[in-house]
């Protein structure tokens, strides 16, 4: 066991703390305000398919998509041949959510949807998600448990055991750190108030388009995560 495990790391072998802690309820605060001080604007401008909301978080995963490229590039580095397929599924899954958030380009060029696909998807756009709940629904819900248990529970555990994965272990690379916390308990809780209350039973400016709200911190999710390794490994 005292292979892999150690009980102090410095702080310097993760990363800062405004990227990790305070830009993620910033998103949620700064998105309340501009619905609070300009309904109009954030009608306009914030939620729907072209909205701030979905745009940004295509900006956020080109950037994650490049990471898990540089720790594929660093796969000598890795301490485990197991660990490659890994960033390279959480990458390839990456550039899916990416496109799919952007229907692969039709939100940005406006192109007409093919009818074979129009008639099968239920928003009437190029992407796959809208055409089965086994496509949207059920991944949302594995996505939900997974940020539950690897980014809430297990660090919360490991930090009150006083244990940390070894630097360079396959573990420390492999299993999500309390960097990971915060984003965590956003993407697993943020839809809780519509599914107790119900979203006609929330007041303006609280009754936010959640789903949307959520797949952004999905996508701080992974580029938290992976840049988490990224840091780690270099180091």
């Amino acid at each position: 066991m005292a292979t892999f495990l150690q009980k102090s790391a410095p702080a310097s072998y993760e990363l800062p703390k405004w990227l990790w802690l305070w830009s993620v309820p910033l998103i949620l605060v700064l998105q309340l305000l501009i619905r609070a001080i300009s309904p109009e604007f954030a009608t306009n401008y914030l939620s729907g398919e072209l909205g701030i909301i979905e745009n940004f978080t295509v900006v956020i995963l080109v950037p994650t998509i490049m990471i898990a490229v540089y720790i594929l590039m660093s796969r000598s580095e890795l301490p485990s041949s197991w660990l490659i397929p890994w960033y390279a599924v959480l990458g390839l899954a990456c550039v899916y959510f990416a496109g799919e958030e952007a229907s692969w380009g039709q939100h940005w060029f406006q192109w007409e949807t093919p009818d074979s696909v129009s008639r099968i998807n239920d928003q009437g756009e190029t992407n796959l998600h809208n055409m089965s709940s086994w496509l949207d629904q059920k991944p949302r819900i594995v996505v939900e448990i997974s940020a539950l248990i690897g980014g809430v529970f297990l660090p919360l555990a490991r930090s009150i055991k006083g244990i940390n994965f070894a630097k360079g272990s396959w573990q420390s690379l492999f299993w999500p750190t309390w960097v990971c916390l915060p984003v965590s308990l956003m993407v697993s809780f943020i839809k809780y108030p519509d599914r107790l209350l119900g979203s006609a039973n929330i007041p303006y400016p609280f009754n936010i388009r959640v789903s949307e709200t959520q797949e952004l911190y999905v996508a701080m999710a992974f580029l938290i995560y992976l840049s988490s390794v990224a840091v780690r490994l270099r180091r």
